[in-house]
């Protein structure tokens, strides 16, 4: 066999013998590559992730269809109506988020996350508890005895992972619940939880017109195509709604996938990465063709001779290409080790942010086969280009000039530039994205909130209602502890308050005193938040006008209310608001009428983005008693310092009390995570990008 009768071994043997021969060529080839690939497997794992393959341990999550109003909610008399028509799925389910209080001997009380689910909802999804039975019909009885099964995170946490769990009585609201099972490791759906109950059909579940974060699911049965069961499910949906018209005048239930349900806007975030992401690709396989069309001139006598001895234009662009894909090779070998540690890094990042979405982030056989696509793909795209000038080579001048001149025509330089200039604009585009997603971030960051959060403690205390169900006791309650709080040494003053500032609030019907009277449904809403006295000026805001409240707004006296700046000046322009009456309405039932005392400087609420205010209507929490109250603590000391003594407070007062928090009131506010973690990402991205065009740029000026 001749030299050039050989094959696919021998092209290996060369190429690697060329590639050993100029290490610090190949060293800075592979790293670029592995940049390049790394960055893109790192964002087709994380989209896989969110966009196909959703919740752990779920099988074929691309099977399953959820049924809501468009956002989350649908009865549970929809549901059944949808479960027994329904002619394409082999099982569906219902669920309902909720919370309980904990008691047991293993530790304090602790206020958990709950799922209340239909019997039915892990065979659907085909799991089952590794310990104990699953949840049966029976369980969803009313009056059946109370069963729970645990999340393996909770079973570990609280219990040690000891399997005498299972069969323990427990306390959940004060009603003795029995453990029945532990469900797998890394298991949650279709939300992180600590516990799931059985959905009990109560009076008040099976109301057409509940529906309160109802979550229904189901599972296309197999060989039933996808786009066949949503058609089915819309046409029921349909004839659910005109069969109900006054249940579902005010929204349409549809039918969706996964990342249509869960991540509304997923395709257009992740699809930006992966533009990101595709653009620094092209700018390392830019930067490759360009070395490679310069290490072309040193090259030339080679490629000459071999031409000269007889190689054909296909043998030398084998070789070549060989050369190329070998580069790719090791370039997505380290790539893949890259790989591991983003996408490690990613579900860190993920795992900290607030989110109640668990997903897996696992690198499975697809991303594999993406990776090795990726890496064939680019060696190719890099390396045609060279490969087909080189077997074009003008062997004579070559040989004579010794190579010089060979390569290194007009058309050569002008591709070269065209390369180089392709990449800046790539790395300008990346740069100008990374910087819109900064100047989000900023313009978040930057906006004011209207209060002052500085050295603020903030915790909510969980006062159940089977413990304390009068407003008289929860007031006594609250007093009781505000007091001792504010006697802890580094406090300077407490109040309390219903939500944080920037949450979301409840919103109440409203008319104003001598305004013409408007039908229900017609009525204009505002925010209502219930504070205590001596809210504002803990939270370093202002009044205005009038005053705030006292321990004299009390049941027995005029019922009173404070407006903020926005509402005042949107219902009475150029009046004086103090004085003035309006009432809100509880459904389609009027409150007493309100006399405005005090006119309060506009702090945000229903936005945690900062930049919208909102009318916003504070009544005192003596005369509006209910719920779970959050404490703020003014500080003359670092907040954080006094978490514990606020936590001894509690307990000295109830010790079967849980709490969430305290935490440093600014510092919770301003967790702006989306818009920080996402331009930190494009940041990354557009890094990445400018170096490489730079090494591009200054490998063709070298």
């Amino acid at each position: 066999m001749t030299f050039f009768n050989i094959g696919l071994p021998a092209d290996l043997r060369l190429s690697l013998r060329a590639l050993i021969k100029n290490p610090a060529f190949t060293a800075v080839a592979v790293a670029m590559l592995a940049l390049g690939i790394g960055v893109n497997a790192t964002v087709f794992t994380v989209t896989d992730a969110v966009l196909f393959k959703g919740f752990p341990l779920v099988q074929r999550n691309d099977r399953l269809l959820y049924i809501s109003n468009g956002n989350c909610c649908i009865s549970y008399p929809d549901f059944e109506d949808v479960r027994s028509h329904a002619k394409s799925f082999e099982g569906m389910g219902i669920t309902h988020g909720t919370s309980r209080v904990l008691n047991d001997d293993a530790g304090f009380a602790e206020h958990i996350d709950i799922t209340e689910i239909s019997s039915d909802t892990f065979t659907t999804v085909k799991q089952r508890p590794i310990i104990g039975r699953d949840f049966v019909p029976a369980d969803e009885v009313t009056g059946a005895a109370p069963v729970a099964i645990l999340n393996y995170g909770f079973w570990q946490r609280r219990y040690g992972k000891d399997p005498g769990a299972v069969g323990r009585v427990v306390r959940m609201n004060g009603v003795s619940t029995t453990i029945i099972g532990i469900m797998p490791e890394g298991f949650s759906f279709p939300q992180t939880t600590d516990a799931w109950l059985p959905l009990a059909k109560t009076a008040e579940v099976m109301n057409r017109e509940n529906t309160d974060t109802w979550f229904a699911f189901g599972r296309v049965a197999d060989g039933v195509g996808i786009e066949s069961a949503e058609s089915e499910v819309r046409g029921i949906l349909t004839r659910i709604e005109t069969a109900y018209p006054a249940n579902h005048k005010d929204y349409h239930l549809t039918v969706q996938r996964f990342s249509q349900f869960f991540i509304p806007n997923a395709a257009i975030l992740y699809g930006s990465m992966w533009g990101a992401v595709g653009f620094v690709l092209l700018i390392a396989c830019a930067n490759l063709a360009n070395l490679l069309l310069a290490r072309a001139m040193g090259r030339s006598r080679e490629i000459s001779v071999r031409i000269a001895l007889g190689a054909g234009r296909w043998r030398i662009i084998r070789q070549l290409l060989v050369e190329s894909l070998m580069l790719s090779g090791l370039g997505g070998l380290l790539g893949w080790w890259l790989t591991t540690w983003g996408v490690r890094a990613y579900a860190a990042a993920m795992a900290r942010r607030e989110s109640w979405l668990v997903l897996d982030y696992a690198m499975d056989r697809r991303v594999v086969w993406y990776l090795i696509a990726i890496s064939i793909g680019t060696g190719i795209l890099f390396g045609l280009a060279p490969a087909l000038r080189l077997s074009k080579l003008d062997v004579n001048v070559a040989l004579k000039d010794g190579g010089r001149g060979a390569t290194s025509g007009g058309r050569s330089k002008h591709f070269s530039a065209i390369l180089v200039s392709g990449e800046m604009a790539l790395a300008v585009v990346l740069l100008a994205g990374a910087g819109v997603m900064i100047r989000s971030f900023l313009k978040i960051h930057n906006a004011s909130m209207g209060i002052n959060p500085d050295h603020v403690l903030a915790g909510v205390v969980y006062l159940p209602d089977y413990r304390d169900p009068t407003a008289e006791a929860r007031q006594s309650f609250y007093d009781r502890l505000l007091a001792r709080l504010e006697a802890l040494p580094g406090v300077e003053s407490g109040a309390t308050a219903e939500v944080l500032p920037t949450w979301g609030s409840p919103k109440f019907p409203y008319e104003l005193a001598g305004a013409p009277p408007n039908e229900y449904g017609d009525r204009p809403k505002v925010s209502g938040v219930r504070i205590g006295p001596g809210y504002f000026h803990v939270l370093g805001a202002s009044v205005a006008a009038g005053r705030e409240f006292t321990d004299r707004d009390g049941p027995s006296s005029v019922p009173v209310a404070i407006v903020n700046q926005r509402f005042a000046s949107e219902h009475w322009p150029g009046q004086d608001p103090l004085g003035k009456r309006f009432r809100l309405f509880d459904g389609t039932t009027p409150e007493p009428w309100l006399t405005v005392v005090g006119i309060a400087s506009n702090i945000v609420q229903n936005d945690s983005a900062r930049q919208r205010i909102d009318p916003v209507v504070y009544r005192p929490y003596r005369q509006n008693s209910g719920g779970n109250e959050w404490i703020f603590l003014k500080t003359r000391v670092p907040s954080t310092t006094l978490m514990n003594a606020f936590r001894r407070e509690v307990a000295a007062v109830d010790p079967d009390l849980p709490t969430a928090g305290p935490f440093d009131l600014q510092e919770h506010l301003e967790m702006f995570w989306d818009s920080r973690f996402y331009g930190s990402v494009f940041s990354i991205f557009a890094a990445i990008a400018l170096l490489l065009a730079s090494i591009g740029l200054y490998s063709v000026v070298a």
